[in-house]
């Protein structure tokens, strides 16, 4: 069946029973009737922990971030500083332990 303006108007039976009824014309803009109309929004699937997990690759630990072999020249003078910081620091335990077994 069709309304005035020839738009074809079938509103579900909530109970079940039958087609359901017909809205026609202006019935079809009354408060109550429009909710009828109106669809319910989608329910977006919610992602599984499955779904999640298999996105991440090595990339995502860092296991990749050192093959343009950017990252080893911007840390090798940080590196080479921090080692000799450390070997500073051993040398004065050293020093600090000898003085004390005298």
């Amino acid at each position: 069946m069709t309304d005035l303006d020839g738009n074809i108007v079938d509103v579900p039976n909530p109970s079940g029973r039958g087609p359901g009824y017909r809205y026609f014309g202006a019935a079809k803009k009354l408060p109550g009737v429009r909710e009828l109309f109106e669809k319910p929004p989608k329910m977006r699937k919610r992602r599984t922990r499955y779904d999640i997990y298999k996105r991440i690759d090595a990339s995502y630990y860092g296991f990749r971030d050192d093959e343009d072999g950017i990252l080893e020249k911007l840390e090798a003078p940080a590196q080479e500083e921090m080692r000799a910081q450390a070997l500073a620091e051993r040398q004065r335990m050293d020093a600090i332990r000898r003085e004390a077994r005298k």
